[in-house]
Parts: C-alpha cells; structure tokens; sequence
C-alpha cells in the first residue's frame, strides 16, 4: 500500500489535523520559503505529533551537525533533501541512523538514498508528466501537484511508495482539514495498477 506524507507543517493546528488523518509521515521545511520552522517552533510541533508519524526535516543545502544535533533530540527521524546530494552527505546521515529521501535527476534516477524523490519544483505545485518518468529501481517518493483529485492517477501510472503533498492541501495558505483528510483516503483506496 502506497504510503502518505503530508509536508509544510508549521502550526499546532496543523498537528491536530495529521493527528487525526495519520498520515505515515509529517513534512517540516528546515529551508527557507514560506513553509519555513525554526528549530524552536520544529520542538513545539514534534512534541504534540504522534509518536508513530514519522518526522521529516525538509532542507536544500543540507547542515549534517544541525541534522544531527536534531536527530539527537528525537525531533527528526528523517531528512528529505530536495537537490540532489552527494554519496557522502547521504552516507553520513544514513550513519547516524536517519532515513534519507534524496531528490534525483530525471535523467539519471539512481540514488545511494533509501528513497528517491521525484518532484516538480521545490513547492510549485507543478505536477511531473507521470506516464513519461523513467523506471527508479529504488523505493519513490513522488511529490508535486498533489491532492484528492490527482493521487489515484499518479499512484496507477507511477507506483511510487510514498506520495507527498502539502500546498495543494492549503486553503489561505493554510492546511486545509479537510483536504488533508480526503488526500489520506483517495491514497488508502487506491490500488495500485503499474
């Protein structure tokens, strides 16, 4: 069954709503941008999730001391690296004993990661043309433009084992309860058919 991160989490609000749809994974953007958490806000939010979400910390140019220093505090189980990283930057956080998901090039899907990201864009809400993406041998994180109405097409064309979502769940710039909850669903009913 495919897998479910709901990402750009910054509020206690947002928490309650993952509480309550327990997606398998929560998305904080360490990085800059609008979704952004300082690692005091990163504290607060972890300390109410639930402990059996995994915690994502979302960065670009990834700081392995601050990753791990964080890791160290039971605030992050994982790190997504949303440019492509090199073997040894990955290897290190793999070490210390956090999963990696690392974005990949189109052109050459391979990673030393435990998971390979696929993406439109950092947070354009852009979706990829799913039925034209190269084979990745590896597990798939499959992000970019998605919500309710999209998943059940990209999970059919893509089987990826996790997709990821997090602007299109927003109403005002907000995560949308009830979009977040219909995302869950639509993924949790779908079957995949690659």
């Amino acid at each position: 069954m495919t897998q479910v991160k709901v990402c750009g989490l910054m509020t206690l609000g947002d928490i309650a709503i993952v509480n309550a749809e327990h997606p398998d994974y929560a998305g904080f953007v360490l990085a800059g941008g609008r979704h952004h958490v300082s690692d005091e806000t990163l504290q607060t939010l972890t300390a109410s999730l639930d402990p059996q979400i995994c915690k994502v910390a979302v960065v670009v140019e990834p700081d392995i001391r601050h990753l791990l220093r964080l890791h160290a505090q039971g605030l992050i189980d994982a790190v997504q690296l949303h440019r492509v990283s090199r073997k040894r930057t990955i290897n290190a956080l793999q070490q210390a004993g956090l999963m990696v998901i690392s974005r990949v090039d189109l052109s050459a899907p391979s990673t030393v990661a435990d998971i390979a990201l696929l993406d439109a864009g950092d947070g354009s809400g852009q979706t990829l043309p799913w039925d034209q993406l190269p084979p990745v041998a590896q597990p798939l994180m499959l992000a970019g433009g998605l919500d309710a109405t999209n998943v059940r097409q990209a999970i059919q064309a893509v089987a990826p084992q996790i997709v990821d979502a997090s602007s299109r769940l927003e109403t005002n710039g907000h995560k949308d309860a009830a979009k977040v909850k219909a995302f869950v669903e639509a993924v949790r009913q779908t079957k995949e058919e690659k």
